[in-house]
């Protein structure tokens, strides 16, 4: 949040020892990486969304189990009287330290930051643009974060901090109003100690409304004129000075088109597709802009696609891994839908569909019905002539550990990703998302893939190709897509339409691993992928097989299993109808265990070749995915052993035919 000062110091203070003894009796598995990889960096989960072990910043959050058995955090928390998002411990390694970085993207433009030192000492330096500060245990601090910030460990021990988000009330902004700015070389007289309370239990407010289905237009303006009154050239060429206007202009138009949308779809699911138009629209025309953020010399289309464009359409427009939604094809009775039986009044008919970027945009004055699949904007000259052949598709179960395997090739020189994983890209398209009115699961077969939605795919995917350095494909020049999600476990036939040509990499994992991994999951609430699930109650976690809703109202070892062996089964089914030489399988614990060779296997069996990048690569030893859940570590399954092993039976016969049967 930007701030009027650097750093402000609030006055109260904690006490130091207690806080140091309940984080160090927290487990050695409560830590995990810092979400963005720095080196040294780790973090112990206090509230995250579901109370799972996630760093997402969309849901309802809660406290963790690490929270959950420090009461003094608790009432420290509650002791700001402010509603807390996500909070977490953050450590520094000794001698380690966190970059040079701004935080522009969207949860920070309303959220300040709160600091207490737990475990410091006066050599860690914070600093904030020109101001440099110590933090001492047992103060609370705020800062603004929208200015270039660092932090430096020169010593020899771990930094802690305790970190929590919020917005703030008017209790909390007024102890902002009462702290230290600009010099704290002084203590403050006004500081009071907040002390431990061994009777006192305490009601956290904990934020549980974070993410709109769309972003009212007052809110779009805010952000977007925010960030207009910022710009600059990014450097001293005409070509930059004269960039501004047009940037603006296409900033604008985004803004009145959004409120037009909104005063005929407002955040009804059938409005989707045309404010996902706009959005394409508008990164048409910024895409490359030489336009800055003046304040803190970061490009403005990065600030723009991270601070608005990623988040003026919330889960239930299926754009995000956590909660895609599921949209029903009769509307639920109640409000905003007739009840059953009523006439819809002439005045409130249907809205009608309107092409909006297609038609509004070039003035059309009668609205007509859309395609099923509309193009945002025209494909770039790059995108329209960057023919893939031969892509390397990746299947698995989900929580495999297909996103290591992933990011391992995505090393590969001669490798093109989407830069993640591509559902968001395919359900996007209304027929092959479950609940756009085709199919009601994950399931896709060669007769989903007719010709203009196959055309209209493969423009997405080469529309948004990138080699390792995050380059784009030379225009003309064909190539090699490594692709990725685990639901394509249940779409080999799908692919094989989209890509005749594609190459096919199994990754199974011990079921015992797999299972459980998939199990915490569900618990994390940080993998949802569909809510409102017919024949379902709650939200639907991870992969969507054929036949959900026999596993309604079972336990989540259940539901886990049948996950499982569906993927795992359909996988070898459709592959077993293939030549052998389109496809290899891979055993993850090989993989982990010699990554060199089985990265060579993996890259001959492509026909590709290793490169000296490559070869550093996995000789350096592999890092933790994106996704890692918590620290690796081969008998981590034994937290869920008992409801494992009632349910390897089931899967007993999937396992034999992974020849993981029986089991070790």
């Amino acid at each position: 949040m930007k701030l009027a000062n650097p750093f402000y110091r609030l006055p109260l203070r904690f006490d130091v020892e207690r806080l140091r003894a309940e984080v160090a009796a927290m487990p050695p598995d409560a830590w995990s990486r810092h979400p963005n990889d720095y080196a040294g960096n780790t973090a112990a989960r206090l509230i995250t969304v579901g109370g799972g072990q996630n760093d997402a910043v969309g849901g309802a959050m809660a406290m963790t189990p690490a929270l959950r058995n420090s009461p003094y955090l608790q009432q420290m928390l509650a002791s700001f009287r402010t509603v807390i998002s996500r909070c977490r411990l953050m450590r520094i390694a000794p001698g380690e330290a966190v970059p040079q970085h701004s935080d522009v993207n969207y949860h920070w433009f309303y959220r300040t930051r709160i600091h207490v030192p737990i475990f410091t000492r006066p050599e860690v330096r914070f600093f904030c643009e020109d101001q440099e500060v110590h933090m001492a245990s047992g103060e609370a601090w705020i800062f603004d974060n929208w200015r270039q910030h660092k932090v430096l460990n020169p010593t020899d021990e771990p930094r802690v901090h305790l970190v929590a988000d919020t917005t703030g009330t008017s209790y909390f902004w007024g102890l902002v109003a009462q702290a230290q700015t600009g010099s704290f070389e002084q203590p403050d007289p006004r500081c009071r100690l907040v002390p431990f309370e061994t009777s006192q239990r305490v009601t956290l407010l904990i934020e549980r409304y974070n993410v709109a289905a769309v972003m009212p237009p007052a809110e779009v303006e805010q952000l977007a004129f925010d960030l207009m009154g910022d710009l600059a050239p990014a450097d001293e060429s005409p070509e930059a000075v004269a960039a501004i206007g047009p940037f603006v202009q296409a900033v604008v138009d985004f803004t009145r088109d959004w409120r037009s949308l909104w005063s005929l779809f407002g955040d009804s699911a059938e409005g989707r597709r045309h404010y996902e138009q706009l959005i394409e629209h508008l990164h048409g025309k910024v895409r490359g802009a030489p336009v800055a953020v003046a304040s803190v010399g970061v490009m403005a289309e990065h600030v723009l696609n991270t601070r608005i464009l990623e988040h003026v359409l919330g889960p239930s427009a299926g754009r995000t891994r956590d909660a895609a939604e599921f949209n029903r094809t009769t509307p639920a009775s109640g409000a905003g839908s007739p009840a059953p039986g009523s006439t819809t009044p002439a005045s409130t008919a249907a809205t009608p569909k309107v092409g909006f970027t297609a038609d509004l945009l070039k003035g059309a004055a009668t609205a007509r019905s859309t395609p099923a699949v509309q193009r945002a904007a025209a494909p770039s000259p790059a995108t329209a002539r960057t023919p893939i052949e031969r892509p390397v598709v990746i299947l698995s179960a989900p929580r495999a550990g297909s996103t290591l395997l992933f990011e391992t090739l995505a090393q590969a020189r001669d490798l093109y990703t989407i830069g993640d994983e591509s559902h968001a890209l395919i359900e996007s398209i209304d027929r092959w998302r479950p609940g756009g009115g085709t199919v009601t699961s994950n399931r896709l077969t060669a007769s989903d893939a007719t010709p203009d939605l196959v055309d209209e795919l493969r423009r997405r995917f080469a529309g948004e190709l990138r080699d390792r350095s995050g380059k784009a494909p030379v225009a003309g020049r064909s190539v090699r897509l490594l692709e990725k999600t685990p639901k394509n476990a249940l779409r080999v036939p799908f692919l094989l339409e989209v890509f005749p040509d594609a190459l096919f990499v199994f990754l199974h994992r011990d079921p015992r691993a797999n299972l459980s991994s998939i199990i915490e999951a569900w618990h994390s609430g940080g993998w949802v992928t569909y809510r409102q699930l017919p024949d379902w109650e709650g939200d639907w976690s991870l992969l969507l097989p054929p036949g959900y809703g026999a596993l309604r109202g079972r336990p989540v070892e259940e539901i886990a299993a049948f996950q499982w062996s569906e993927a795992n089964r359909t996988i070898l089914d459709d592959l077993g109808a293939m030549p052998p030489d389109r496809w290899t399988e891979v055993r993850y614990e090989d993989f982990v265990a010699d990554p060199q060779r089985e990265t060579r296997r993996l890259i001959e069996f492509a026909g590709l070749a290793m490169d000296d990048a490559l070869e550093a690569y996995v000789s350096a030893g592999l890092p933790n995915s994106r996704y890692t859940q918590s620290a690796p570590d081969p008998d981590k399954w034994r937290r869920n052993e008992g409801a494992i092993l009632r349910v390897l039976p089931v899967v007993a016969d999937v396992a034999q035919r992974l020849g993981r049967w029986p089991v070790e």
